[in-house]
């Protein structure tokens, strides 16, 4: 199968296209002029950005028909050097990346759109449009790459747009502290997919794309450093997807602008680990594989028992995008890159609609915890109706977007692997729970006793992107369904199924009603079916999950505080050590040099002013000598010459 695909691959028609650089330069020129006159802009600043993505979009549109016809849109740069192609850059667009282009200028033309509206009365919003055209251009650069090196480039650019915009509003330490864990935590993931491509580059002499199948076929015979090379990627796609145990980022990241936690939490930057292992799938081992869904199934059951206590409206959804990246992890593992792309595709939808109403609900009430919370359908309709529709969809109700691809996914297990669809089942009942209970508790029931009453609906710049991701929260999901030839599939050179699975319809339906039973009846009306001998347990399950089951604490005991120590120590070292004997040695040396300059004025200078002074003395007694007076001269040289005579009779004698 895999050779096959690859023979298919290979005689793929590439074509040059110049347009294509224009697709990231849009959004790259409009941080440009945002970050050096935006101010200047006011207001027009937000609709440049608008404008900037939207043209993305529209010529993403316009190489669709080629994309579609199986061609490869590519444009070139030599790099390092001019006539090895092996240095060469560019950009590429096939399904694949076409698919993230879609993704990212469509849905990121809706949230800035939405931006407008939620941003209004912040006084920094030009530089908020800049970091949002920074971070779509970062993305755009990963999507379109056609080589590891101009890929990492945009994955620590995006890194880069993450932090700046999950800290935008620094003033709040919380803020401010989220931005840095975001960074350093998802580092850590960026220093693995570093060494992958060190040791791609060093073992297979190959770092683009399109040649991937060739590093594979060259690499077969060492499936060990095949296996830790898929290992090495993947661990660098964990840390940017949020997937365990590099998940902690995500959550405190929802300190940031809703807008930022629907684009770069839900529908893109956290999809760039999906789209990565999807684009180099051909690297991974069976046991690499393994490995991805391993961790992919943990964290989607992991993170889903956590969205079912969350108390918090942005840290639900952020636990359910950990728990839905989970199961994309899972389909890539399971030998099935195109179902994991689906399921990224529909959610991108329904998950950017349900954080755009999560604060549309924030800009009503100004509050987030689910207790302030309730009856909004009253005050709130279109927002409550939207974000309806995208609950039902992640639940995977029959027949909306979330409903295919997790579909799609639960087939793939059940044929490879029944464990995984039993467990995958398990979360899906979880979803459909946590969502149930956020929905229910946000908008019926009773009003809370204070904040509900002054509720309103959002203005329209807000509800119209919402409604433009609503219809795509309902119908994206047709493009890899039965009744539409799985266009979706045929796109990503893959196969889908032929025609509605009737049992799995049905187990479909039933798990979502358990799940939606299960938030209507626990979730909402507070009732409890544990039986009492299991009520402790479950109590203990309770704290513990609402807790996040205390990973933030551990890491902080085991990894932060240990460090903050050695930190310390060596503050410490530092200061009474090392500038301790710099200071030392800079007091004997000062010492020396008092030393040194007693003795150059009191013995060096002092032997000099003595010979100088008796100089001085001896000629102040000669000068009258040399008074200029003949007589005188005369009268000395004859008293001489007497007293020379008197010498020698002297010494006759």
């Amino acid at each position: 199968m895999e050779a096959h695909a690859a023979i298919l691959r290979g005689l793929v028609i590439t074509s040059t296209e110049p347009a294509l650089a224009w697709i990231p330069a849009l959004p790259l020129a409009a941080f440009a002029v945002l970050i050096l006159a935006g101010r200047r802009l006011g207001r027009l600043s937000a609709w440049l950005s608008v404008a900037a993505l939207a043209g993305a979009f529209l010529l993403t549109l316009s190489i669709a028909g080629r994309v579609f016809q199986g061609e490869r849109l590519a444009i070139e740069w030599a790099w390092l050097s001019a006539t090895d192609r092996l240095w060469s850059v560019g950009l590429t667009a096939d399904g694949l990346s076409w698919l993230m282009l879609i993704v990212v200028t469509a849905i990121g033309t809706m949230i800035q759109l939405y931006s407008i509206g939620y941003m209004r009365e912040d006084p920094r919003v030009s530089r908020f449009f800049a970091y949002l055209s920074l971070f779509c251009f970062s993305m755009l650069l990963l999507v379109l790459a056609d080589h590891f090196v101009l890929l990492y480039a945009g994955w620590e650019l995006v890194g880069l747009s993450s932090y700046l915009l999950i800290s935008f509003w620094f003033e709040k330490p919380a803020a401010a502290a989220a931005g840095r864990k975001a960074f350093l935590t998802t580092r850590i993931g960026d220093c693995g997919l570093l060494l992958g491509i060190l040791l791609l580059a060093w073992h297979g002499h190959e770092l683009r794309f399109a040649r991937l199948d060739a590093v594979s076929v060259a690499l077969s015979g060492q499936p060990g450093l095949l296996t830790l090379i898929g290992a090495l990627i993947f661990f660098g796609a964990a840390g940017k997807s949020a997937q365990f145990p590099l998940h902690v980022w995500l959550p405190d990241a929802m300190e940031g602008p809703t807008p930022v936690s629907a684009l770069i939490h839900a529908a893109t930057m956290v999809a760039a680990g999906v789209y990565l292992i999807a684009r180099t799938h051909v690297l991974f081992t069976p046991e690499s594989l393994a490995l991805v869904a391993a961790v992919g199934l943990t964290t989607h059951l992991f993170a889903g028992s956590i969205a079912l206590v969350a108390t918090d409206i942005k840290k639900v959804l952020a636990y359910s995008t950990i728990s839905q990246l989970g199961l994309m992890f899972t389909a890539l593992g399971l030998g099935a890159p195109a179902v994991g792309m689906f399921h990224l595709f529909t959610h991108a939808f329904f998950k950017a609609l349900l954080f755009l109403g999560a604060g549309s609900v924030i800009h009503a009430t100004h509050a987030q915890e689910l207790d302030q919370l309730g009856g909004l359908r009253r005050a709130m309709p279109w927002t409550a109706g939207l974000f309806a529709i995208a609950t039902l969809s992640a639940c995977g109700v029959f027949p909306l977007s979330g409903f295919w691809s997790k579909d799609a996914i639960l087939l793939e297990a059940q044929l490879k692997a029944p464990l995984v669809f039993a467990l995958l089942s398990a979360g899906a009942v979880m979803t459909a729970a946590y969502m149930t209970r956020l929905y229910l508790r946000c908008f019926e029931g009773p009003s809370p006793q204070h904040g509900a009453h002054h509720a309103h609906e959002s203005p329209s710049v807000m509800v119209l992107p919402m409604a433009m991701l609503g219809l795509g929260a309902v119908v994206a999901g047709l493009a890899g369904s039965p009744w539409t030839g799985n266009g979706f599939f045929h796109l990503l050179d893959a196969h889908g199924h032929e025609h509605v699975d009737a049992a799995m319809l049905l187990t479909s339906t039933l798990i979502a009603a358990a799940g939606i039973g299960l938030g209507w009846q626990v979730g909402f009306r507070r009732r409890t079916f544990m039986p009492q001998p299991l009520r402790g347990f479950s109590g203990a399950w309770y704290r513990a999950a609402a807790g996040k089951y205390f990973i933030d604490e551990l890491y902080g005991r085991v990894i932060v505080q240990p460090f903050l120590h050695a930190c310390a120590w060596l503050a410490r070292f530092d200061v009474q050590v090392v500038d301790g004997a710099v200071n030392g040695a800079g007091a004997v040396g000062w010492r020396v040099g008092q030393l040194k300059g007693w003795f150059d004025t009191h013995v060096v200078d002092g032997l000099v002013n003595r010979v100088a002074a008796g100089v001085r003395r001896w000629g102040t007694a000669l000068r009258p000598l040399q008074s200029g007076v003949i007589q005188q001269y005369l009268l000395l040289m004859v008293a001489a010459v007497v007293a020379c005579a008197v010498a020698l009779t002297w010494t006759k004698g």
